[in-house]
């Protein structure tokens, strides 16, 4: 494509972004524009999964709410960019330089590219922002889960409320960064700089802090379990009067919830396994209605045939993970990333709210999954009666045969899914 064409594309895109007949979105899927200055460019919701921008001046571009799937940025300047909302899954930022760019609510987790095949497999794509220069980025709401940062700058960041479930952080100087309620669960910090940040209400569960520079750092109202602080670096550092330094064996929390279902709370205890690493066990078949399952990794997970009713799973990571045959009425999903997942026969109908002792409330709470990752899941035969799905990444989905009575999918992308036959009524938009 020659230099004329991409700007004719990008004029036509600008049309289209203002509602005029004679533009059209910009489709630049797996287009080498490596080596161009496209400074100032405006491409918000554009089409770029898979194209090559390496070595690119990007400075004051605009990439807002556009699809960077497996995109190629290294070594590009993206100063005071606007990434927000972009779907940056598997994106590679190596040594880019994204100083005072904008991701506030991105998702730079980890893709999934489909390998053609006789029976069809996975590739895992990591993000990769190593040695990436984010200083005083904003990433606010970000979901980083699993990403590859290791030796980036990110001085001074906004990381509020970001998902960096298992993300690789060694060596990497974030001095002074906000990471007020981030979720760093069994994420990397060896030899991280952390000194002077804000990690008030963050949760550390099993996390990583061999040589982890924590001078000065507010850790006061941190959820710390299982993180063996005595090798990190805490001169100065605020830590929360007592931190837990063992957590529950997975088998106790899972039994003692046993008890609390049967009983009715009467005895056990409810399941809180917020930010666990429970990826690739078999779980299969078991009843964790109103657990709490919060950003946990359930990446691979056996949980066929379980029961999840009113289950709380907002920004959880369970990529490919089997849900086949699940209850999961009530359950919430919001942010919870799907992809890859088999979701065939699952229910998630509304489910009605009873009080203790059984009496009905006269509520219904219906399943949230707005703002969740679908790429490329299975839904085949799976009832959404009444759910919840704006916002929600479909692209590539399975719905065939799937009851979608009065569903909820504004703004949902629906990009290349696969309908068939949609079932007894159309959702609402």
């Amino acid at each position: 494509m020659t230099p004329h064409e991409i700007l004719g594309l990008i004029q036509k895109h600008e049309k289209w972004l203002q509602g005029k007949t004679d533009g059209k979105r910009a489709e630049l899927s797996k287009v080498d524009l490596s080596g161009l200055d496209l400074s100032s460019v405006n491409l918000s919701r554009a089409s770029l999964n898979g194209a090559n921008l390496k070595n690119c001046n990007l400075t004051d571009a605009n990439f807002e709410r556009a699809d960077l799937y497996a995109a190629e940025f290294s070594g590009s300047v993206l100063k005071n960019a606007n990434l927000k909302s972009a779907d940056m899954h598997g994106v590679n930022l190596y040594k880019a330089d994204l100083s005072g760019a904008t991701l506030e609510k991105a998702d730079l987790r980890e893709g999934r590219l489909a390998v053609v095949g006789e029976k069809g497999s996975w590739q895992i794509v990591g993000s990769n922002l190593g040695h990436s220069v984010l200083d005083e980025a904003i990433l606010r709401g970000a979901n980083l889960t699993r990403a590859d940062m290791k030796g980036c700058s990110a001085v001074g960041a906004d990381l509020q409320s970001a998902n960096l479930i298992g993300v690789r952080l060694q060596n990497a100087d974030l001095q002074g960064a906000n990471l007020t309620q981030a979720n760093l669960s069994s994420a990397n910090l060896e030899s991280t700089n952390l000194a002077n940040c804000n990690l008030s209400n963050a949760i550390l569960v099993k996390t990583h802090v061999m040589g982890t520079n924590f001078t000065n750092a507010n850790l006061e109202t941190a959820k710390i379990v299982d993180v063996p602080l005595s090798l990190a670096k805490l001169h100065k550092a605020k830590l929360p009067s007592a931190p837990e330094l063992r957590q529950k064996t997975v088998e106790a929390i899972l039994l003692s919830h046993k008890k609390w279902i049967a009983t009715r709370g009467a005895k056990g205890e409810q399941a809180v396994l917020d930010g666990y690493d429970l990826s690739w066990l078999n779980l299969s078949g078991l009843d964790l209605s109103g657990a709490s399952l919060k950003g946990a990794n359930l990446s691979e997970t056996n949980l066929r045939d379980s029961l999840f009713e009113l289950t709380d799973f907002s920004g959880a990571a369970m990529q490919g993970a089997n849900l086949e045959g699940c209850m999961l009425a009530g359950a919430n999903l919001s942010e919870t990333d799907l992809s890859g997942t088999n979701l065939r026969r699952a229910r998630l109908f509304p489910v009605e709210l009873r009080d203790p002792n059984g009496t009905s409330t006269g509520r219904i709470w219906p399943t949230n999954l707005s703002r969740a990752s679908l790429l490329d899941a299975c839904l085949q035969g799976a009832d959404l009666t009444g759910a919840n799905l704006s916002q929600a990444d479909l692209r590539g989905a399975d719905l065939r045969n799937v009851v979608l009575v009065k569903t909820t999918i504004t703004g949902a992308n629906l990009e290349g899914a696969f309908f068939g036959e949609l079932g007894r009524e159309a959702a609402s938009a």
